[in-house]
Order: C-alpha cells, then structure tokens, then sequence
C-alpha cells in the first residue's frame, strides 16, 4: 500500500512525508521528481517543462500516468503531489490543512534561496494563498475535482498547531497498514 500525501502550501508536506519514509521505510516520491525523469525522457529542463505545462495540460496527462504506473509495479511509496491522491493506485489519501497566517509565516523562516522570497510572514501567507487558489482553478479545470476538498481523503490532519512530528504520528497511527 502506498500513502499520498496533499495539502495545503505551507502545511509541511515535505517535512512531514520525510519524517513518514523513515518511520515506515518507504520510498518518496515526489512529482518534482516525476517531472526531473521526464524532462530527461523528452530532453528538455525542468525549467522547459515547466513553461510547456502552463500551456499543454497533456504534459500533466504524462506525469499522471506515471504516478499511477509507478503505483502499479511498486509498493511502500509515499507520493508527495496535488494530484497524486486521483491516479496512484492501492493508495491511503491524507490531507494536510494548515491556517493561512501559519502557512506564511513558516515559509517566510524557511530557507528557500531565491526561488520564493517574502518580505514578511504576511505577504508570503497572501502569495500563497494566491497560488493555491490559481492551482485549485487549475486542476478543477483539467481533471473535474477540487483536490482541497476534504471528502476526497481518507485521513485530514490540520497542522496549525502540530509539530510535523506530530503531524507524522497521527498519520502513521491513522494507517491502515501499520
């Protein structure tokens, strides 16, 4: 059995599936990492797929058959992705909610070189909200469903208040299979 994990930006997502692979032993997979292998598949950056998936939603198609191939041939993987919870098979659902305000002011102390820099917890809690609502729109368009809602999961978690330690914990002893 596999786990997706999926949430809100900000919600500690990352922090929480690295915790999850090495109390469980499983293997991580993310859909950055997806992303690297098929870029190197067609020959192109990261950066070119990246550009080429704004405008192409089939390049979404393709990292989506492979999250559910990947799920097929393979066991212990816990799938870091929006969409991961809608193609992986064999896959317990988690979703990790966390408060606006909370959500910006950890990426604001986060170290995440240049790529996302704020001026204050407040402004990155607006950007990320903004982004979340453009990513929403986005894949309620492409697929039909509305990866926020809560009824889509077979475990919600809120981490405004937890520790990812805690957050993990819950989600281990939520597992099926522990």
């Amino acid at each position: 059995m596999h786990i997706s994990i999926t949430g809100n930006l900000g919600s500690g997502k990352s922090s929480i599936t690295k915790i999850l692979s090495e109390s469980l032993g499983f293997e991580i997979y993310s859909t950055g990492k997806i992303q690297r292998k098929i870029a190197s598949d067609m020959g192109i950056t990261t950066l070119e797929l990246n550009r080429r998936m704004m405008t192409d939603p089939s390049l979404d198609f393709v990292i989506d058959r492979e999250v559910e191939k990947i799920s097929e041939e393979r066991d212990h993987i816990i799938f870091d992705s929006r969409m991961a919870w809608h193609f992986a098979k064999n896959v317990f659902r988690v979703f990790i909610s966390v408060e606006p305000a909370e959500a910006g002011r950890r990426v604001f102390l986060a170290e995440r070189g240049d790529v996302e820099c704020y001026g204050s917890p407040e402004e990155a809690a607006e950007l990320l909200e903004e982004r979340g609502k453009l990513e929403r729109e986005r894949f309620l368009d492409i697929y039909k469903v509305d990866y926020a809602d809560p009824s889509n999961y077979d475990f919600v978690v809120d981490s405004t208040n937890m520790t990812p330690e805690e957050v993990a914990a819950a989600i281990i002893e939520a597992f099926p299979e522990k």
